[in-house]
């Protein structure tokens, strides 16, 4: 809070007045991040939109590279976040699940576009000469299919995280068929 103020022009315990402390701030700037997330047409297709939703998030995400690692170890506390997660807590209801079946498609989807993401951000900090390096130093002999899969093409980051979704809705999907059917 001390910095903070520094960087601010203003002594710290009036900070105070704006804020209870330090995790208002993070769950302000968390918040902020949230607010960028655009949940597309509400009355297209359930998996359109969760795409149109994992896109906007991961969008989100890599505008903000600082904040993709506080989002990852911060728990779900800001008004705005909440906001989000009882959305989609709504509409997962409206499929069928109950509330722990929901949050846990929630929880896999959003640690889904967080963990992705965070690879990818963490990766883009690495140069590529250090990453390079650091995988000659593994015998191809000793480890054919990862010299392979190295070899074969560079990450496709948007690619993955394409078939990560894919994944994922699919698997919502199926999952609300055996509902149905049962």
């Amino acid at each position: 809070m001390r910095r903070l103020g520094q960087q601010l022009g203003v002594e710290a315990p009036s900070l105070y007045k704006h804020v209870a402390g330090k995790a208002d701030i993070l769950d302000g700037i968390i918040d902020l991040v949230y607010e960028e997330i655009d949940f597309g047409d509400a009355n297209g297709l359930f998996r359109d939109r969760v795409r149109s939703y994992a896109r906007s998030f991961r969008g989100a995400l890599l505008r903000h590279p600082n904040v993709v690692q506080l989002l990852a170890m911060r728990p779900v506390t800001g008004e705005t976040t909440i906001e989000l997660v009882e959305a989609a807590l709504d509409e997962l209801a409206r499929l069928g699940f109950d509330p722990e079946a929901a949050r846990r498609f929630l929880n896999v989807t959003v640690n889904f576009i967080i963990g992705h993401t965070l690879s990818q951000v963490g990766e883009q900090q690495a140069t590529v000469e250090d990453v390079m390096a650091a995988r000659r130093k593994f015998d191809p002999a000793e480890y054919p299919n990862f010299s392979k899969s190295l070899a074969a093409a560079p990450v496709d980051h948007d690619g993955e995280f394409e078939l990560g979704i894919d994944l994922i809705v699919d698997g919502i999907e199926r999952t609300v068929a055996a509902f149905a059917q049962a």
